[in-house]
């Protein structure tokens, strides 16, 4: 069980580690719906109550053939992770859903916020994809060559490690992003 903890904690370090290499380029920052840091990549909400920001090298992302995965990361053990695949392999500007319900969309969505206690390695995750009862929506409101930026909102079901969804809530609202490429 403690491996488990570890190797996701480990997991999201690496991710963070890894991703933060990709350039970025200057953008205006633009776009209308979101509020955020004028230029650079972030990931920026209300997490349960609390103010998050990520941003600069505690923000990665990568985009690729229509498929979104942007992570911000704070200092304190907290995580912000969007993800949205185009199934017909382009990303557009709208709404899309991210709950278990989602059957029927061109895109699959996942919001997901984890809180790692810094002090015993614990990590807890908050879903919107994988519980019945969690519900989600990412709008994008810009989708260039340059940067995909957006909102976002959530109310996660908290992910046991045997994979039940039989744990708290966490709910994340004001939610915006913006991924220079």
């Amino acid at each position: 069980m403690k491996t488990i903890k570890h190797f996701s904690f480990a997991i999201v370090l690496a991710l963070t580690t890894i991703l933060s290499s990709c350039s970025s380029s200057d953008g205006d920052g633009g776009g209308g719906g979101f509020d955020g840091p004028a230029t650079g990549s972030f990931v920026k909400a209300k997490a349960a109550g609390s103010n998050f920001l990520a941003e600069g090298s505690l923000t990665t992302g990568a985009l690729n053939s229509g498929n979104l995965v942007l992570q911000g990361t704070t200092m304190t053990g907290k995580s912000v992770q969007i993800q949205l695949y185009a199934i017909d392999g382009t990303l557009e500007t709208g709404v899309y859903n991210a709950n278990a319900t989602n059957n029927n969309d061109t895109h699959v969505a996942s919001l997901t916020y984890i809180d790692v206690n810094t002090s015993t390695f614990t990590v807890t995750a908050y879903n919107s994809l994988n519980c019945e009862n969690a519900t989600g929506t990412i709008e994008v409101t810009y989708a260039g060559a340059d940067k995909i930026e957006g909102t976002f909102s959530f109310v996660g079901k908290e992910v046991k490690e045997d994979e039940s969804c039989n744990g708290g809530t966490k709910t994340v609202t004001n939610g915006s992003f913006r991924l220079e490429l």
